[in-house]
């Protein structure tokens, strides 16, 4: 491997450059610099700086007395290549020369004076400047891109910049070429481009990308200006080339990833922008933002990528607030017509400055979205491969329907602690079963790969249980700060509401479930529930079965909770939870006691700017989509008229107090894990608790088990719960809601 040496770069100070620029790419080296890379005068090297590019330069002897740290350059080279004066560059030797160029393409570069004086080069007079500028070329030898020539004819001094250089190898990695008498000149504009280029194919490909299809495809659209082809049809002259693309979405999306594949597309040169690159000071940034821009105008068709924007190209709070916005705006307006494409990708789009986010800087815009049940089973299948590895396709469907809100990056540390855990379990079944047999063979350790019996290897093979008890300890992103361990209460804990049961789950279900159904009819899912009624009437409960039964992402919210004593803080809490919601979809929201927040406007109670929260987040400019809110309260006739409007809490449902045989489902749930004594009838125990709710008879039941415990704790042997203890219980807990109490309630539904 040819040895790699850092010199400090200096200006030539005694020997004057050449005019015809024969000199102007040498670096100059010592002798023994030139010793210890294993250079000769006039071999080739490669110049690169810090994390950028390499160059290509010619190595030189260099007359005058220079230290070993130190290599000389001239002011073309230092301009073509961005290098400063002081900065360190590396050396490199490279086997080989020059390569010869096919075809080099000019633009005239002269100032707009000189363009408005003489205007621009006719179709007449072009073969006599590209004659001329032939013997330059010819004389100077060595080219690269953004190399400027002065020449002038018939009285007219003008600039010509190389703007393109095509050699006999299309796929070379040098950005020096060498000028021969065979070469061609062709003088055009920036844009143009020979027909006899071959056809290039700049493709983003979906290999190891799930759930992006539609990303992909937008994103092959734009990159489809910058494919060379002679069969595209030629666009009108306002036509401008895609110059900028924001990929935004939330963490763990895929943003990264796409950005990896973007790399890969085909580009000549891909250039890097990370705040650590960027050094500390905004002065060195924009340098190095500059010298990135110039870079990649002399590598076309290159491509510049920018991860997390917002820490690039924050939006300001105050003037002295930093951000590099500005030099990116100036540099993305001078990509006009050019072929290079500027990709940026951030979690907070709002947060990244708005000149930016112009149809002509990043004008195009694509949303990775947290993933539905199908883009999650093409995740998993693209993890997996093509090979099942002990993942079947329906192992990966019932993963993609358990995995709500899950992200690919969610998705990728779920099927690693799958593996785990079923490795883990195979091996205590071997382990259990070698234990059991009567065998003198002892058990080789096992390998990466699975367990293995002498030559034969044990697959690894992955069963239901693996997946749910590993769902439990891994989280969707969204949801890990505000997971809450949900009680795992289920409808058959619940006695009777069938069609409160019934409603629930069709308004959690069918979107999920049915959405082609939900779209033929124009029907749109519910965006929230209102459970309303007398207190003990099982309201909690059922969101609860209801959010263990779904298997969704599950956000509960006390409505006093959110209240704060400080300015703007409740608005601030209530927004933070809808947007975590919005992120960890499909998901519900449970506000139990909402008459905290949501009383009417021009009360006493609750806060006004909360609940316009409230109503702004639930069906305001921003869409509430497969997020369902639900919530509870037993004083329905506080709440304001606002919230309960259709696209808001629509489906009101009332919750009474359970009927008879509500009341021995109650029971026979509360029998069953119980001891209860033969002797009790719980059907007339049902008759008996008229106009309980399901709470005092649950405290019935409980009372009446503590009096049975009192028995045994004063006999001293094993009690069953009797009728007796029953009717004390009876006594004890008395009726709580009145036929006052259930009339307001009545009146309050039919009014």
């Amino acid at each position: 491997m040819a040895e790699v040496r850092s010199f400090t770069a200096r200006p030539l100070s005694k020997q004057t450059a050449r005019k015809d620029l024969k000199d102007a790419f040498r670096v100059y080296l010592n002798s023994s610099s030139l010793a210890a890379l294993r250079l000769q005068t006039d071999s080739i090297c490669t110049l690169r700086q810090a994390d950028g590019p390499p160059k290509t330069a010619i190595a030189w002897y260099a007359a005058e007395n220079i230290q070993n740290t130190v290599m000389q350059t001239s002011r073309t080279l230092q301009d073509c290549y961005g290098i400063k004066i002081g900065e360190k560059v590396s050396i490199t030797k490279v086997e080989g020369s020059l390569e010869d160029i096919e075809l080099v393409t000019l633009a005239d570069s002269s100032d707009a004076d000189k363009i408005d004086k003489y205007g621009p080069i006719s179709d007449a007079d072009r073969p006599h400047w590209e004659w001329a500028l032939d013997e330059k070329l010819l004389r100077c030898g060595a080219l690269t891109t953004g190399l400027t020539f002065e020449l002038e004819l018939k009285g007219q001094p003008r600039s010509f910049r190389v703007v393109n250089i095509r050699s006999k190898n299309p796929n070379s990695s040098h950005t020096l070429f060498q000028f021969t008498e065979a070469s061609r000149i062709s003088l055009g504009a920036e844009t143009e481009v020979s027909t006899a280029d071959k056809p290039s194919d700049i493709q983003v490909q979906s290999v190891g990308l799930g759930g992006l299809s539609r990303q992909i495809e937008d994103i092959n659209e734009s990159l489809s200006d910058f494919n060379i082809d002679p069969w595209k049809p030629a666009m009108p002259s306002f036509y401008e080339n895609s110059r900028g693309i924001l990929l935004y979405g939330p963490k763990g999306t895929g943003k990264t990833s796409l950005l990896e594949q973007i790399e890969k597309a085909g580009w000549r040169q891909v250039f890097r922008i990370g705040t650590s690159s960027l050094g500390r000071s905004t002065s060195e940034g924009e340098a190095k933002l500059r010298n990135i821009f110039q870079e990649a105008a002399r590598s076309k068709p290159s491509v510049i990528i920018i991860d997390q924007l917002e820490f690039v190209a924050p939006k300001r709070t105050s003037f002295e607030s930093q951000s590099l916005a500005s030099v990116l705006c100036e540099n993305l307006d001078a990509l006009r017509g050019t072929s290079i494409l500027v990709v940026a990708a951030t979690r907070h789009p709002n947060q990244v400055d708005d000149a930016l986010r112009t149809p002509h800087r990043l004008g195009t815009e694509i949303e990775l979205q947290v993933p539905t049940a199908q883009d999650r089973a093409e995740i998993l299948r693209a993890i997996r491969g093509p090979v099942s590895a002990g993942l079947t396709d329906e192992l990966v469907e019932f993963l993609a329907e358990k995995t709500h809100g899950y992200v690919g990056a969610d998705l990728f540390a779920l099927l690693q602690l799958v593996c785990r855990k079923a490795r883990q379990r195979q091996l205590l079944e071997k382990s259990s079963h070698v234990t059991s047999a009567d065998s003198t063979i002892e058990p080789r350790s096992s390998h990466p790969g699975g367990d293995s019996v002498g030559d034969m290897v044990t697959p690894l093979v992955i069963q239901e249980p693996d997946i749910m008890s590993s769902l439990q300890e891994i989280r969707p992103t969204a949801m890990r700060e505000v997971f809450l361990e949900t009680p795992k209460v289920r409808w058959s804990d619940i006695g009777g509401q069938h069609d409160i049961k019934r409603r629930l789950q069709q308004a959690v279900e069918r979107p999920l479930k049915y959405p082609q159904r939900m779209r033929r009819l124009n029907v749109n899912s519910k965006k929230g529930v209102l459970l309303y009624g007398p207190p003990g009437c099982s309201k909690t409960l059922t969101v609860k079965a209801l959010a263990t039964e779904a298997g969704l992402n599950f956000l509960a919210v006390k409505g006093a909770e959110i209240l704060s004593m400080y300015v703007g803080e409740s608005e601030r809490s209530l927004r933070e939870i809808f947007r975590k919601a919005r992120a960890a979809r499909p998901s519900i929201i449970f506000f139990d006691e909402i008459d905290a927040i949501a009383a009417r406007r021009g009360s006493s109670q609750g806060g006004v700017n909360v609940l316009t929260t409230l109503l702004n987040e639930m069906d305001g400019i921003e869409e509430l989509r497969n997020v369902l809110v639900i919530a509870a309260t037993n004083k329905p006739d506080v709440l304001d008229p606002a919230l309960m409007r259709p696209g808001r809490l629509d489906n009101i449902l009332y919750i009474g107090p359970p009927d008879v045989e509500a009341r021995k489902e109650i029971l026979r749930i509360w029998a069953n894990k119980s001891v209860v004594n033969p002797e009790v009838d719980l059907d007339d125990l049902a008759i008996l608790t008229e106009g309980y709710s399901g709470a005092e008879i649950v405290s019935i039941c409980e009372t009446a088990g503590d009096a049975a415990l009192d028995e045994e704790e004063e006999t001293q042997q094993e009690q069953d719960v009797k009728w007796k203890h029953f009717e004390y219980a009876l006594g004890q807990v008395r009726r709580q809601i009145t036929d006052a109490v259930i009339k307001e309630y009545e009146q309050w539904r039919d009014g």
